[in-house]
């Protein structure tokens, strides 16, 4: 099962099929204003860091001028918490290995700055992988359920899981939803671990921006397809299907649904603060 945790991610790093996908998958940086505050975006795909085409020569330095102007540092991935949790993280193979080399670096460099280091991911424990691989059968078992309920409830039970289960066939077979760069409708009406991972870590970014000074910087290091959904979940307005599965996520025991600061130290990292996520 652990085996799983990272490689199951790997849908989002396989190889562009088109220049216009390979443009969306390229190092971005963005930036947001929020009254007083600004919070810096960065698109960098680990998996892609040797290739020029998606990722500049120059990224190190470019993310050490934004970490610069940082009070915090918010990373998609924080390797002492992924080795402690996952411990053959090292062992999963090249995209693991991708992992390690390029948020180490972000670490090193917020460390050589001393600027704290925040995250939110709930995806750092093996249990994650649980809560999304058992989604479908656990839907496909209430279809059997309301199935045999029978009734005008049961039909639509059933029907109601169906076409849930046939939204994510469709999303993983078309490479939409989840599993595309831009968010799509369907995904704004299917509940997934990968999406409570991005919800988290938005409201997780919120909750940090209001314990930082009104003119400090907050700065966001992640996938392209992280960072363009959590810069929607912090600019758009919420829908009645956000809030619904806000609700549901709250379910999600068992994961860290807080925000760990890690402040650095001669030795390394110090786990600081730990904010429980609301």
């Amino acid at each position: 099962m652990i085996e799983r945790v990272i490689p199951k991610l790997a849908d989002l790093a396989r190889q562009p099929s088109d220049i216009s996908e390979l443009a969306e998958r390229s190092f971005k940086i963005e930036t947001l204003l929020r009254g007083d505050q600004t919070l810096e975006l960065i698109s960098l795909e680990a998996t892609h860091i040797d290739n020029e085409q998606i990722t500049p020569l120059d990224w190190q330095e470019q993310v050490s001028e934004a970490v610069e102007r940082a009070g915090i540092v918010f990373v998609e991935y924080f390797l002492p918490e992924l080795e402690e949790n996952i411990s053959r993280f090292h062992e999963l193979g090249k995209y693991s290995s991708d992992i390690a080399a390029v948020y180490g670096t972000i670490a090193d460099i917020a460390h050589s700055q001393n600027t704290p280091i925040a995250v939110a991911d709930i995806a750092n424990k093996p249990l994650y992988e649980l809560y999304q691989m058992g989604l479908c059968p656990a839907v496909g078992a209430v279809a059997v359920a309301s199935a045999r309920y029978g009734g005008a409830f049961g039909k639509a039970g059933f029907v109601a899981c169906q076409t849930f289960l046939c939204s994510i066939a469709y999303q993983s077979a078309r490479q939409k939803g989840k599993h595309g760069i831009q968010p799509g409708l369907l995904e704004r009406f299917t509940p997934d671990a990968t999406d409570a991972r991005r919800a988290l870590t938005a409201r997780g970014i919120e909750q940090t921006a209001q314990t930082l000074p009104s003119n400090a910087s907050l700065l966001y290091i992640a996938a392209p397809a992280h960072v363009s959904r959590v810069k929607a979940m912090l600019t758009k307005d919420k829908t009645i299907p956000d809030s619904a599965k806000a609700v549901a996520y709250k379910g999600l025991v068992g994961l860290d649904r807080s925000t760990r600061i890690y402040s650095p130290t001669e030795n390394g990292w110090e786990l600081s603060a730990n904010h429980p996520i609301r």
